[in-house]
């Protein structure tokens, strides 16, 4: 995994309250697509273990339950920002 350059100075990595509403938008992009990363490797990682049926399955759930703690909005976004980066691949 290549490192990931650090978006926001040391100096304002400890209070996220002095961040500019920019960097703060930038910060936000970054966490979003960076989940939608994570869950596509846990996503890959079920199929290896449990099978296509069993991770989709999974991943139903889990997509139903980050609907109800988030909104659908949010799930709906990461389900989009997963797929994009699928298909970059």
């Amino acid at each position: 995994m290549k490192p990931i350059k650090s978006l926001i100075g040391s100096e304002k990595a400890n209070n996220l309250a002095t961040l500019s509403s920019q960097e703060h938008l930038n910060l936000r992009e970054t966490m979003k697509q960076t989940e939608a990363t994570e869950w596509i490797k846990r996503y890959r990682k079920k199929v290896l273990e449990e099978g296509r049926g069993e991770a989709q399955y999974w991943w139903q759930q889990t997509l139903a339950d980050i609907a109800k703690k988030r909104g659908q909005a949010a799930a709906d976004d990461l389900k989009k920002r997963m797929n994009e980066q699928k298909d970059k691949k």
